[in-house]
């Protein structure tokens, strides 16, 4: 036999054992090693795409898929606004971007609001002011409170009155509710001496007031308490669902986080849950779609349609989840105020003509 035939019957030969031996068995892709969850002893509501974690003692950022975008090293952080979050650094704060890279050099130890509009609020010597994005003080410290900025203005308090200033640090509006919460869409939430209602940017009343609590308007409704449950009402104040919840948060999007039974879930425009109420705490949606819940001792992401995302958990839930409080607690003080320009508006001072009930719709 030649050399040439041979080697013909050995290839023959090698392919029908390959045959035989692959016969019996399967062919399967190789799997893909699921990727572990990024665990910390805290976690923030997620905003503009990330979200503070607590790990090992110490605050840093990651995303909604878990990725460590800022490494922890911060002993307290709040949620980025408008491309920046405050931090504090050796009980200083500052403000950083999302490459970790400072705005402003932690340098303010009693106090720092949330950034927005080119502008957040500092607390100096017991009083609040604001400075800008690159830290300079354009506000001295004059308030006893003070919020960030929406539609060129901010709510501040002086003692126990609250009004609107703009950019400049002057009253548009004087000081004279007892509680005040953010313009949107020219109408923002703010409390008489007993009730909330909605005032224009001019001061006058958009809805008289006689709710309990009130939040801001989000797409043309509000979330309001009325009788002590919370319900929906439209731009002329009337109830399109009806006051029925035990808790509720502000709508983001098309859900508001709504509490029954004590366990919170999400309901839609019109009032029912989209989401079962299942957690024993929830926050706000994101503008990206996440929302950050807790159940059974575990805080996590969800997406819009209910679904969990695995790439991070905490064993706690930090985020803060009180609807239009005053989130930044001054300490009182009794210094002078600085350069306070209140204008001569003449606007009439809170005058109550009897409270009349909200049109109540039938359901």
């Amino acid at each position: 036999m030649s050399n040439q035939t041979k080697s013909k019957h050995l290839a023959i030969a090698v392919a029908a054992l390959c045959c035989v031996s692959f016969s019996g068995m399967a062919w399967s892709a190789p799997q893909k090693q699921k990727k572990e969850a990024t665990i910390g002893e805290k976690l923030l509501a997620l905003s503009e795409g990330a979200a503070g974690i607590y790990i090992n003692g110490k605050w840093g950022f990651v995303d909604a898929a878990g990725k460590l975008l800022i490494e922890p090293i911060f002993s307290a952080v709040k949620s980025f606004h408008d491309g920046f979050a405050p931090v504090k650094l050796a009980n200083k704060w500052g403000l950083v971007d999302k490459n970790g890279r400072y705005a402003v050099t932690p340098g303010f130890t009693e106090g720092m609001g949330e950034y927005s509009e080119g502008m957040v609020a500092i607390r100096q010597n017991g009083m609040w002011g604001y400075i800008n994005g690159k830290g300079a003080v354009v506000i001295p410290p004059q308030f006893d409170e003070a919020h960030k900025f929406s539609e060129g203005k901010a709510s501040v308090c002086l003692r126990d009155r609250c009004g609107f200033i703009d950019k400049t640090g002057r009253f548009v509006i004087n000081p004279r509710f007892a509680g005040a919460g953010s313009f949107v869409k020219k109408i923002a939430p703010v409390k008489s001496d007993s009730d909330w209602g909605y005032i224009r940017e001019n001061g006058s009343w958009a809805i008289d007031p006689k709710f309990d609590s009130a939040t801001s308007f989000s797409d043309g409704l509000a979330v309001v308490m009325y009788d002590t449950k919370w319900g929906i009402i439209d731009r002329d104040g009337r109830f399109v669902v009806n006051p029925k919840f035990d808790n509720c948060r502000q709508f983001s999007g098309k859900l508001a986080a709504a509490q029954q039974n004590g366990l919170w879930g999400y309901i839609d425009r019109k009032g029912n849950f989209a989401i079962v109420p299942a957690f024993s705490s929830a926050s706000d949606f994101s503008s990206d779609g996440f929302a950050l819940v807790e159940k059974d001792g575990e805080s996590f992401f969800i997406r819009a349609n209910g679904k969990r995302v695995e790439g991070v958990l905490a064993k706690k839930a930090a985020a803060e989840l009180a609807a239009e409080s005053r989130h930044l607690n001054p300490v009182k003080a009794e210094t002078a105020r600085l350069d306070v320009k209140v204008v001569d508006d003449s606007l009439p001072q809170d005058t109550m003509q009897g409270k009349w009930k909200p049109v109540i719709v039938n359901e």
